[in-house]
């Protein structure tokens, strides 16, 4: 797993460096700004995701609400922490390996959030400006316990989820419009990561540790910025990850202001 979250690093930061070595040569002079741009959001997705080497599949769903600290240091070039909360939903997951079998059934689980995004406007064409996007985030999920009803001595099992999401690609806005600004955003959008489950029954213990993959790995998402004020914008955006036999959804709602 370092292996792979070092490769999207290193992704991502080569993106940025051939975003803002692109951005330069189309201006002589690039404005150097420093405007600050905290935000609150809300996100909601539902992803299919595969299991024991893809064999099966269910539904994994999320709210995250975020708080990000956005930083713009050049015109065109936007850098942003994530920091939030999120509850996941993992019901469906299976776990063979232990003592006995459990179907996980439990609701949502909550954990902290980490991450950051990386906005670059490459080009203005007349009412449309095109750029890229890069973002990152970690969901570390607390640990619970559950007890099985099911068996006639005391039996308990602690589970722990983390996941990880990448998104990356090429953002195209319409600028035709006074304080509204629709976009489409064609993106690279890869989610894993892992469920800890350990099971104690009287003298019998056990732990595994299921692998989960998102089933899309290229979707499209479209949506809208609204000005208020000057210095205060409210973002709404509808996801769409095509999978076979279905599409995946999820939707985000911002609101940022900038001083």
């Amino acid at each position: 797993m370092k292996k792979k979250l070092h490769h999207f690093t290193v992704l991502l930061l080569a993106l940025n460096l051939t975003c803002l070595s692109f951005g330069q040569d189309q201006t002589e002079e690039p404005i150097t700004t420093f405007t600050q741009k905290p935000g609150l959001g809300f996100e909601y997705f539902s992803r299919t995701i595969n299991w024991d080497e893809d064999e099966y599949n269910s539904k994994m769903k999320a709210c995250i609400f975020s708080f990000n600290l956005g930083f713009e240091i050049q015109e065109g070039f936007y850098l942003a922490a994530i920091l939030g909360y999120s509850f996941s939903n993992l019901d469906g997951l299976i776990f063979r390996q232990l003592p006995f079998s459990v179907e996980l059934q439990v609701g949502k689980i909550g954990g902290f959030l980490l991450g950051g995004e990386i906005k670059k406007t490459l080009i203005t064409l007349k009412d449309f400006e095109i750029g890229l996007i890069g973002q990152f985030v970690y969901f570390l999920g607390k640990t619970d316990t559950w007890s099985i009803e099911k068996l006639n001595v005391e039996a308990s099992v602690d589970g722990k989820p983390t996941w990880m999401r990448v998104l990356a690609g090429p953002v195209l806005i319409y600028k035709g419009y006074d304080y509204f600004y629709p976009y489409i955003f064609a993106n690279f959008n890869k989610l894993w990561g892992t469920f800890k489950m350990d099971e104690k029954v009287q003298q019998l213990s056990g732990s595994e540790d299921k692998k989960i993959s998102g089933k899309g790995l290229y979707g499209i998402s479209t949506g809208a910025i609204y000005e208020v004020t000057n210095s205060f914008s409210i973002k709404g955006e509808a996801s769409f990850i095509p999978i076979q036999n279905g599409v995946d959804l999820g939707f985000v709602i911002k609101a940022v202001y900038s001083f």
